[in-house]
Parts: C-alpha cells; sequence; structure tokens
C-alpha cells in the first residue's frame, strides 16, 4: 500500500501523522509525509519518505504573528493561510499520484482541503484525521468556543442547527469563495458549508477515547474513535540525561510549556515560576524559544528544548500549559494534574473537558496572576488530588491508538469503494 501522510503546522499538528507513518512504515507500507520542512531530517531517521509543504522560514513568519493566538483574530489568520496553500498541496497530492498512484491511500487533516479536493477528482480512498472532538460540529454535545462563542448546551436543537449553519456561513465567506475559485480551474463545482465537507466521507478517525469524548447521535457516519496517539514521534523515547538528572536530584517539578510554536509566553512563564517559587516547587520549561525566558533563571528552574512527554509527566507534579490536545491526553494517560491556560483554537475546549472529568482546572489568559497560580497549583499538588488522577490515568492510557488507526486505513484501501 502506497500510504500518502498530509498536514502542516506545529508539533501538535505534526507529530501524531509522524507517529502514523512509523506504525505503517512498520507493517511494510510505503509511506511520505508532506508537511514541514523542518520534519524531513525526522522523517528520513525513522524510514519515510518526505516531501516539504512549509518551509520553515514561512512557518515561523506565521507562528511570530502574535494574532495566531488571539481568541477572534486566529481563526481569519488560519482561514487566510489555510487557502494560500490549497494550490501547492493539491499539487504535490498530484504529483505523488503520478509517481505511487496504484494501491495509494490519503490521510490527512481536514485543514489540507487540497486532499478533499483531490478525492473528489481522482476517487483516491482518503482519511481524516481530527486530533480533537473540538473540530466536529454538534448540537448535541456542542465543542466549547474561544471568546464566548459557543453554543449554549441548553440551547434547544433548532437553534444549535442555526448555529452551525452561521459558523458554517461565516466560513464559506472567510474559505469558501476562494476555495470555489480553485474548484473551477479543476473542474469541480462549488461547495457550500466547508466545516461539513472538509470531513471525508470515506473514513474519518478521530485521535481521542471515548471516555475523552462520548459518541453523538449527530456526528458524521464516517468517524470512528482510535484513542488518543501517546507517541512523541521519536526513535528514542527515554528522557535525556540532563532531564534525568534534574528529576532525580529533588522533588517533582511542575513542568510549564505553551506548545512549539509559542513565542509570546514570557509574561506567563514569569508569573508561573513566581508562583512555583512561593510554593517551594521545582520547575521545568519546555520550550524552542528561549527568549521568551527569564535570564538568568531562578536555582530551582531548568529550561529544555525538548522532552518526551510521555517519559516525563509521570515524574512531575503538575502540567501547566496551554491545552493542546497531545499536551492534554499524555497528561491524562500519566496521572498527572494539568493547569490549562487556553490561548485559541482548540484549547478551551479541551480545558474544560479536564476540569468536567476532575483531573485538573483552567484559568483565563488575562486572570493569570502569581495569586491565582499559586491558590490553583497549591490545590492541584495535593496528595488528594494527585491520588484522584492517578486512578483516572488508566481511561486513557492505551497505547493501542495508532494500531488501531494503521488498521482501519488499511481496511479503508483494500476495501474502497467511491462515495457518490
Amino acid at each position: 500500500m502506497q500510504a500518502l501522510l498530509i498536514t502542516a503546522g506545529t508539533d501538535g499538528d505534526v507529530i501524531p501523522y509522524v507517529a502514523l507513518g512509523t506504525v505503517l512504515n512498520a507493517r511494510g507500507h510505503h509511506v511520505t509525509l508532506i508537511a514541514n520542512e523542518s520534519y524531513g531530517p525526522t522523517a528520513d531517521k525513522l524510514g519515510l519518505h518526505f516531501r516539504t509543504l512549509v518551509d520553515t522560514n514561512e512557518l515561523d513568519q506565521l507562528l511570530s504573528n502574535r494574532d495566531v493566538w488571539h481568541p477572534l483574530k486566529s481563526a481569519l489568520i488560519g482561514a487566510r493561510w489555510g487557502t494560500q496553500i490549497v494550490e501547492r498541496s493539491y499539487k504535490l497530492i498530484a504529483d505523488y499520484l503520478t509517481d505511487h498512484g496504484d494501491n495509494c491511500v490519503i490521510v490527512a487533516s481536514p485543514a489540507i482541503l487540497a486532499a478533499r479536493l483531490i478525492q473528489e477528482k481522482r476517487r483516491i480512498p482518503t482519511a481524516s484525521v481530527a486530533l480533537q472532538p473540538w473540530m466536529i460540529p454538534s448540537v448535541s454535545a456542542p465543542p466549547v468556543m474561544p471568546a464566548g462563542l459557543s453554543l449554549p448546551a441548553w440551547a434547544p436543537r433548532p437553534f444549535g442547527h442555526l448555529y452551525w449553519r452561521t459558523v458554517d456561513a461565516v466560513g464559506d465567506v472567510l474559505i469558501t469563495r476562494h476555495l470555489n475559485d480553485f474548484r473551477r480551474t479543476i473542474d469541480l463545482p462549488p461547495i457550500k458549508r466547508i466545516f461539513q465537507w472538509w470531513i471525508s466521507p470515506d473514513l474519518t478517525i478521530g485521535m481521542f477515547p471515548e471516555t475523552y469524548a462520548t459518541p453523538q447521535d449527530d456526528w458524521p457516519d464516517s468517524l470512528r474513535l482510535a484513542g488518543f496517539p501517546l507517541s512523541d514521534g521519536q526513535a528514542d523515547q527515554s528522557l535525556p540525561a540532563e532531564v534525568d538528572e534534574f528529576l532525580h536530584n529533588g522533588d517533582p517539578p511542575i513542568a510549564l510549556t505553551f506548545g512549539t510554536g509559542m513565542m509570546h509566553a514570557r509574561p506567563i512563564f514569569e508569573t508561573a515560576i513566581a508562583a512555583c517559587q512561593r510554593l517551594g516547587k521545582r520547575a521545568i520549561l519546555l520550550t524552542k524559544h528561549s527568549d521568551q525566558l527569564p535570564d538568568p533563571l531562578p536555582s530551582f528552574v531548568r529550561h529544555f528544548r525538548f522532552a518526551p512527554f510521555r517519559a516525563l509527566f509521570p515524574h512531575c507534579a503538575a502540567v501547566v500549559h496551554h491545552g493542546g490536545v497531545g499536551t492534554t491526553g499524555k497528561c491524562l494517560a500519566a496521572g498527572t494534574p494539568q493547569l490549562i491556560i487556553p490561548f485559541a483554537f482548540d484549547q478551551k475546549d479541551n480545558a474544560t473537558r479536564v476540569k468536567q472529568m476532575r483531573v485538573g482546572d483552567w484559568l483565563k489568559k488575562n486572570r493569570c496572576t502569581t495569586d491565582s497560580l499559586t491558590n490553583m497549583l497549591g490545590a492541584l499538588t495535593s496528595r488528594e488530588f494527585q491520588h484522584r488522577c492517578q486512578q483516572s490515568a488508566g481511561r486513557f492510557s492505551d497505547t493501542s491508538a495508532l494500531d488501531t488507526a494503521a488498521t482501519w486505513i488499511e481496511q479503508l484501501r483494500a476495501e474502497y469503494s467511491p462515495q457518490t
């Protein structure tokens, strides 16, 4: 089988595809990853073929814009960026099919709109990957939106349908009109309701478990839940020696991370460090962008560019993070309390789920003070709260999600009959 995996974005967007590609490769399939330029060396090390969708400078330029993390402006920027890469991603996929068209299957993020275009145009079996339940429109269990734009859970069903039609109408203005311009150039008819269309009718793989988001009667028929992809996308999942040494030279630290794409979290890092000092807790700061951090750091704090979360989190007293679904899932599987400070996208939805499960809490960014963080982290690191999280960990620690997803992809290719 020829498997083409395509995505773009931060590590949280790309690592699950790298991990899935590794599983498919181990099963004897020819796997090609189309993603950020920076993932080329990783793909090569893991035995995957690679083609660049977004170069490093282009992605850095996007992520350096503070508005990428604004609750409302992020949607405008994301829509503009997504439509800009449609033509190039379509060409990359078409070129791949020229070389590897026989027995091919496409596995893509819904945000890679070109994958659905190719599916329509070339009748290629295509699986969408929903990394978070936030991506799935639902009236029965509406996801929590940024900036107070959520559909109230108590809203009557007709109001819910109107709400999602309004969301689609906004998407049609921001995205669909540009997409339809390109569709005309490849002789495809125009579409409407982009957020209904962008999910593949062949197969949609939810990379989260039912214990995190209960399936609803109005979810897409093609959606199946595999579970959290708990891999960190590295051949070596062990802790770096310097991280391991710090962990074993004192009490369990609090880990602070706000995502590999975040370049603007200096005030929150500083506030969280002050809260750790008040609590007498050590801290590990994880970021690729060290200019966000105080210099010099206090003696009880260490900074590392990377540490595999799955190996690190079981050794931490708590994790303070942005609410990315990958970080959230690894905290749940480790049984480690988490305090989420959401910025945009799916982060508030993940934060709300964690609080409802009583295994963490969340705090608005504009209410992030030393006092508030000290009080909340004090509660989360109590023996009683940590015990509750550890008891809950078994509900989320199943490591078979990637194998399950790989099996479904194989079945899709073997049994494929084009949808009409």
